[in-house]
């Protein structure tokens, strides 16, 4: 994703908001009248980022607006259908809520009674739409340190010494002095191994003989690497525990309860406040009578629940390479040389040929995806 569709996205999101507010606000059950600070809010969001609402509406990346515009009011529909008589108010949080660890984006006040109620939003323009939305990514060490830690904020972690309030998990200094002061020396070696499996990988990637794009190398390296990648994030899990894994991996993919999830695309939308069948899944998955199992199958690990011998949700996290566009590959081929700004500087590359600065980001991948359309969630 480049930056100007990652820019869009975002702002997508305090737009939503926005239509949320505004569409309380036309139907009667708003609280207060807020869609006109929201909506100053997202523009200077858009300002901030250097992008146009002329850009942000007609862009090849339009469809984040048409999906809001499609399906936001619905969703406050469902809310007011669900919750007669309740005022509806809505407010952004994205930020402060990344910074936290957290997956809201927003927050929907119902009625003066309940507390707020925080919400996961995922607005999705590829083909695949919401059938398989992506809840969780990263490096195999930060896959594993989100298990082994508690989190709070992007890559940083709670440093129990006090001394300061974080850590960073890429640290491994400061990783391995909270396992010792912990007592907890048994996951030093592990997450050590993950951290030196990124390193094997880019000192091959990155070196001298292969500057040119070579996907049967690429494909080798995983081959060589997930393997071991797998086998011992399953032995970090062994010493976690599975009630542990279990918790933490409910916890990834918005599951626990502790947050709710709005996800649509231009065709189909799901909440989990007024979809049933996404609320009883999820209590089912939470209860103490469902079964939990995690374990290798083929170039991923399985996380899988079942009930009675009735399974209720498997979900695949693949291990491989995020190449972050690490070599020059356009579409369209071409020969000879072609000036290219490399973040921010000019270069002379051929087609194929390595970036030398956004092929610093290439690193080791998980990526979690849950299969919606085998488990039958959809709104109407």
């Amino acid at each position: 994703m480049d930056r100007r569709q990652h820019t869009v996205q975002d702002a997508a999101e305090h737009y939503a908001v926005f239509v949320m507010q505004r569409t309380a606000e036309e139907l009667g059950v708003a609280g207060t009248e807020s869609s006109g600070s929201l909506w100053s809010s997202f523009l200077d969001y858009l300002d901030a980022a250097d992008v146009t609402f002329e850009y942000f509406e007609t862009s090849r990346y339009r469809k984040y607006k048409e999906n809001v515009d499609n399906q936001v009011p619905r969703f406050v529909q469902r809310l007011v259908q669900m919750f007669p008589g309740d005022e509806l108010d809505f407010r952004v949080d994205e930020a402060n809520q990344r910074n936290l660890g957290n997956k809201a984006d927003f927050f929907v006040r119902i009625g003066s009674k309940r507390p707020e109620v925080a919400v996961s939003l995922k607005n999705y323009i590829g083909s695949g739409g919401i059938t398989r939305p992506q809840v969780g990514s990263g490096t195999y060490l930060s896959f594993a340190n989100s298990y082994v830690f508690e989190r709070d904020g992007v890559g940083t972690y709670v440093d129990p010494r006090g001394r300061t309030a974080t850590f960073k998990g890429s640290s491994t200094k400061a990783r391995n002095e909270v396992l010792r002061y912990e007592g907890r020396e048994e996951f030093i070696e592990p997450l050590e191994v993950l951290e030196r499996l990124n390193g094997e990988m880019r000192d091959e990637l990155l070196g001298p003989d292969c500057e040119m794009h070579d996907r049967a190398r690429v494909r080798a390296v995983v081959a060589r690497i997930a393997p071991e990648g797998i086998r011992t994030v399953l032995q970090i899990f062994s010493l976690l525990g599975p009630e542990v894994v279990q918790d933490k991996f409910l916890a990834a993919i918005g599951m626990d309860g502790k947050e709710e999830a709005l996800y649509f695309d231009s065709e189909r939308y799901v909440d989990s406040i007024t979809d049933k069948a996404y609320h009883d899944l999820r209590a089912r998955l939470n209860d103490a009578d469902t079964e939990f199992t995690v374990g290798q199958h083929l170039q991923s690990i399985r996380f899988s629940f079942s009930r009675g011998g009735e399974g209720l949700l498997a979900v695949d996290v693949p291990f491989t390479i995020n190449t972050n566009g690490a070599w020059y590959r356009p579409r369209q081929r071409y020969e000879g040389i072609r000036t290219y700004v490399d973040k921010g500087v000019p270069v002379e590359l051929r087609w194929g040929q390595r970036r030398p600065r956004k092929s610093r980001e290439i690193a080791t991948s998980t990526n979690t995806y849950i299969d919606l359309t085998k488990i039958g969630i959809f709104g109407l």
